[in-house]
C-alpha cells in the first residue's frame, strides 16, 4: 500500500539514487539501528539477558519461523 503519488515517489527515488552506494548503505544501517532501538525500548527493563534475546527473536522472526522452530532456537539460547 502506498499513499504517495507517483510523481513524488519518482522524485524521492531519484534523490536516493543520486546518493553514493556507501551513503545508501549507511542509511539502511541507521534504519536497522533505529528499529532495533525501538524494539529494545519496548521490552521490560528487568528481563534477564537470555530472555531479552528471546524477546528480540520473537519480535523479529515470529512470522518467519513456526512455533516448533522458535522453541528449538529458544532452547538453544537457553543452553538446554
Amino acid at each position: 500500500m502506498t499513499d504517495t503519488d507517483p510523481q513524488t515517489e519518482a522524485v524521492y527515488r531519484q534523490m536516493l539514487m543520486a546518493r553514493s552506494q556507501e551513503e545508501r548503505f549507511l542509511m539502511g544501517l541507521e534504519m536497522c539501528e533505529a528499529a532495533r532501538a525501538t524494539v529494545l525500548a519496548s521490552l521490560p527493563a528487568d528481563l534477564l539477558p537470555v530472555e531479552r534475546k528471546i524477546a528480540i527473536l520473537r519480535r523479529y522472526y515470529a512470522s518467519d519461523f513456526g512455533d516448533e522452530e522458535l522453541m528449538k532456537i529458544e532452547t538453544a539460547l537457553r543452553g538446554q
